[in-house]
């Protein structure tokens, strides 16, 4: 494996990458050093393409924000009366 890297931030947690050919290691290192990222990059040609740190890495997940209503809010369902009163009775 070939050990290539940047960054002293994250040396603890590198983006572990294998390519089967040398045709996409510029792109991959070109990508990993613009954005100032510890690497680590194997060449194995026997073995399937992992790049699956790198896409986790380009596309984090967006945690979901869930809303919660007050008590004394108007109730979700649409009848007018405060959830405390409606809904929110039956929790």
């Amino acid at each position: 494996m070939l050990d290539v890297g940047v960054s002293a931030h994250c040396k603890k947690n590198p983006l572990i990458l294998r390519v089967a050919d040398e045709s996409r290691i510029e792109s991959i290192t070109e990508i990993c050093y613009k954005n100032d990222w510890q690497f680590i990059l194997g060449i194995e040609p026997d073995q399937e393409e992992d790049l699956s740190d790198l896409e986790r890495k380009l596309n984090p997940s967006i945690p979901q924000k869930a809303t919660k209503t007050g008590r004394n809010e108007p109730c979700t369902c649409g009848s007018g009366k405060k959830f405390k009163k409606c809904c929110g009775a039956n929790v």
